[in-house]
């Protein structure tokens, strides 16, 4: 009776769950591409990783521009245009597959994951160099 309280099921899962929410994909995955659905995890936990980022990033530039001021719309518009930029990602992973838009987890995932980890790694370096810039 005791180990199947309800809460203590609740308790458990709820420690498995924080840790697994909090959990980063190690760096170093980087280091042991093989082509296929192993890079696809990497790139993609990389890159949700560096989104989590640059939206804190975003909002510590934000919060550094006048109230009423151009650049804030401005600001909203880069990040909404780094989001809608994605789905071209899909470009270069079809057209390595003949265009095809179905995929049987052979590398072409992993190419579009890529795509997406190459993208959020170049906002995060233009985020970060604003916010340096702020500080001057």
């Amino acid at each position: 009776m005791l180990l199947t309280s309800p809460r203590l099921i609740c308790l458990a899962s709820l420690a498995i769950l924080s840790g697994a929410a909090a959990a980063k994909t190690n760096p170093d995955c980087l280091k042991h591409l093989g082509g296929g659905y192993g890079d696809a995890e990497c790139y993609h936990g990389l890159s949700v990783d560096i989104a989590a980022e640059n939206n804190r990033l975003y909002k510590s530039i934000r919060v550094t521009i006048p109230a009423e001021n151009v650049h804030t719309k401005l600001l909203d518009e880069y990040m909404k245009a780094q989001d809608d930029a994605i789905k071209y990602c899909e470009l270069q992973r079809d057209s390595g597959d003949g265009w095809k838009a179905e995929h049987d987890g052979s590398m072409f995932p992993a190419i579009f994951e890529q795509c997406i980890y190459d993208a959020r790694k170049a906002q995060n370096k233009f985020l970060k160099d604003i916010l340096n810039m702020t500080k001057w």
